[in-house]
């Protein structure tokens, strides 16, 4: 299933809340703080934090950040104390408890992160962000019924959430309910029409139809994107193999393996298309 992108995690984007600083303020600097994380300058990404809490000390959003920080870090104590200084701040700031409960899942810690995302929602039922990690549990506890309940609770407070949509679709897929999986991939493409993923699981809920042509060309429109994704080049090996055109489906093969060496199942397909091709 889908993750969340460093800047899902961080307070301040699409979810409303107390400004005790200047939104823009406060957006300005996440933005930094993103922006040096990824270079790996992550004790100045946290340093930036810091600077807005020495002169506005109960700012829960930037505790709430610098938590997230040092919890990407590894720092699970530091990240907890952060939360903790939070909610004692403001007890009712719901993207504490999401943070908490982001940091137990990671932990494989279920039961705990589920308790947490549940106080995020006795706060705020209104969080399209903490229904959607919340599913992300279910679907660890292989609790697919109630993984869905929650995607259908996150689209209906945010209807172009696109990574509920993927991920609605591939429980659907999980459950063999393929058409349904196939509207909720053309959601997510209607929105973001350049993801690759998303093109790739729609086609795999159309092979898994038989839908071999249709399959194909979302396969073709995966690697059209990023022509280095191997799962497309595999993908569409499988496509071609099924529709009788061994040698234009060895061809993708050798694609997905000069990018992917170590598939073991794209080696095996290779293996047989050859001794298909010899036999002719």
């Amino acid at each position: 299933m889908s993750g969340m992108s460093l800047t899902g995690r961080l307070f301040g984007k699409g979810e409303p809340g107390r400004d005790r600083a200047s939104p823009e303020t406060d957006t300005s600097v996440s933005r930094r703080a993103i922006s040096l994380a990824r270079q790996g300058r992550f004790r100045e990404a946290i340093a930036c934090f810091d600077r807005v809490l020495e002169r506005d000390p109960e700012n829960v959003k930037m505790w709430n950040n610098k938590g997230v920080f040092f919890d990407i870090l590894g720092r699970d104590e530091e990240a907890i104390a952060c939360w903790d200084m939070a909610l004692t701040i403001d007890p009712d700031f719901a993207p504490a408890w999401v943070s908490r409960g982001m940091l137990h899942r990671r932990r494989d810690r279920l039961e705990e992160a589920l308790t947490c995302y549940d106080r995020a929602l006795a706060l705020n039922p209104g969080s399209a962000v903490a229904w959607y990690n919340r599913s992300g549990v279910f679907v660890a506890m292989h609790r697919l019924d109630d993984a869905i309940a929650c995607y259908e609770q996150v689209l209906a407070i945010d209807p172009h959430f696109v990574a509920a949509w993927i991920d609605l679709g591939y429980a659907y897929f999980l459950k063999h309910r393929l058409e349904e999986a196939i509207t909720c991939y053309d959601r997510a493409i209607a929105d973001e029409p350049g993801n690759v993923r998303v093109w790739s699981l729609k086609g795999g809920a159309l092979y898994a139809l038989g839908e071999y042509r249709q399959a194909l060309a979302c396969f073709d429109r995966t690697i059209a994107i990023d022509p280095k994704y191997a799962a497309g080049w595999s993908m569409k090996c499988s496509v071609l193999y099924h529709l009788g055109m061994y040698r234009h489906a060895l061809a993708c093969a050798d694609r997905a393996l000069e990018i992917n060496p170590s598939c073991e199942l794209t080696t095996q397909a290779r293996r047989m298309l050859v001794s298909l091709i010899e036999e002719w």
